[in-house]
């Protein structure tokens, strides 16, 4: 097969890591087929190791105009097209395989800039589930949320291939290494993680007033929140500001494994995820993990995390100071974390990725 993989956006932080472990696997695992990685080419630098790899340059900025009008013509060579999210290019005759992580921009309106781009996003994502031959969801919620707002009529389409970690999850860290990242952070002793984008549906503010009440309780712990920061949550700046709370931005993959491995436990109290790969990115690391009853976190999450209800902020307060003050809970959690992670890897992801292609190529 000739398989075109549109890399263009491995600098998201979501959906660039989703590219940088499927695809090197998918690679390995598929020495006889021909790769076209799309995108820019300083960006794919080391993902183009293979001999059975072609880098082709294509830099239209996504969801942009100039991808609907180059991608039909670049593209135009390959079995198969990989897009590995909704921005598919319109006129591309081919067969093509698109990922769908989530439906955020039309269940949270409020994420986009503009009502226009709440429409735009719907037509692309129904353009989607028109035009692509199969429908890739990285969880069954989300193969749920496509059906429940497109229609049962897509359903054949779907198939739910789910992620995984990273290897660098996996590796305990050094004391060098932790001492490095401490220092360069500024990070305390004790602390409480969240990991993810600072977005209003990441629901931050509901984890602030948690951790308050977890401090009253006399905890010398502090809260660390890392990822991406949204303008529309600068309301919770005023919060940050506070000595125990410490935003520290993103952070490369491997000072993020130190991150969690330092961490006591992570909180993720997200309103919605398609997937929520940084709770099983805590557990890898042998972290305990507090996550929210919504969207695919219990189906990620499995009975290894302390599933809480966001309607009871005094029930959240209490699991999460359970965690950090009995050690055989969390010896119990941390357990159960590292064997619940084992159902996820990326050469199951990458050879059910594969199986799909194959399937629309014959077919």
């Amino acid at each position: 097969m000739r398989i075109g993989f549109d890399a263009r956006m491995i600098d998201h932080p979501g959906i660039g890591r989703y590219i940088a472990s499927l695809f090197p696997e998918m690679v390995k695992q598929a020495p006889n087929d021909e790769f076209t990685l799309l995108g820019d080419p300083e960006k794919l630098f080391g993902l183009e190791k293979n001999g059975n790899i072609t880098v082709r340059e294509w830099k239209a900025p996504v969801f942009s105009i100039q991808e609907q009008i180059s991608g039909a013509f670049k593209l135009r060579d390959l079995d198969v097209l990989h897009v590995p999210n909704f921005n598919i290019p319109l006129m591309f005759k081919g067969k093509m395989v698109v990922t769908v992580h989530d439906l955020i921009y039309l269940l949270f309106p409020g994420s986009l800039p503009s009502a226009l781009a709440g429409h735009y996003a719907r037509f692309m994502i129904g353009s989607v589930l028109r035009r692509a031959n199969s429908v890739i969801a990285v969880s069954a919620h989300t193969a749920g949320d496509l059906v429940k707002n497109f229609g049962s009529k897509y359903s054949d389409k779907i198939t739910v291939i789910l992620e995984a970690t990273s290897g660098e999850f996996s590796h305990l860290p050094g004391r060098e290494k932790i001492e490095n990242v401490k220092r360069r952070f500024r990070l305390p002793d004790k602390f409480i993680l969240y990991v993810g984008s600072i977005k209003p549906h990441k629901n931050v503010a509901t984890l602030i007033k948690v951790f308050e009440r977890v401090k009253a309780r006399g905890l010398s712990h502090q809260l660390v929140i890392c990822g991406r920061w949204d303008k529309k949550e600068d309301h919770l700046k005023d919060s940050i500001r506070d000595n125990s709370i410490k935003y520290i931005g993103e952070m490369p993959t491997e000072d993020l494994a130190v991150l969690y491995h330092m961490a006591d436990i992570l909180v993720h109290l997200s309103l919605y995820e398609g997937f929520g790969l940084t709770v099983l990115e805590a557990m890898r690391c042998g972290t305990p993990v507090v996550a929210s009853d919504t969207s695919s976190l219990p189906e990620v999450a499995g009975g290894a995390a302390a599933i809480v209800s966001l309607d009871d902020i005094r029930h959240i307060t209490d699991k999460v100071y359970n965690v950090l003050t009995d050690e055989s809970l969390r010896l119990a959690m941390i357990k159960a974390g590292l064997e619940h992670v084992k159902r996820f890897s990326w050469e199951k992801a990458a050879r059910e990725t594969l199986e799909v292609y194959r399937k629309k190529v014959r077919g």
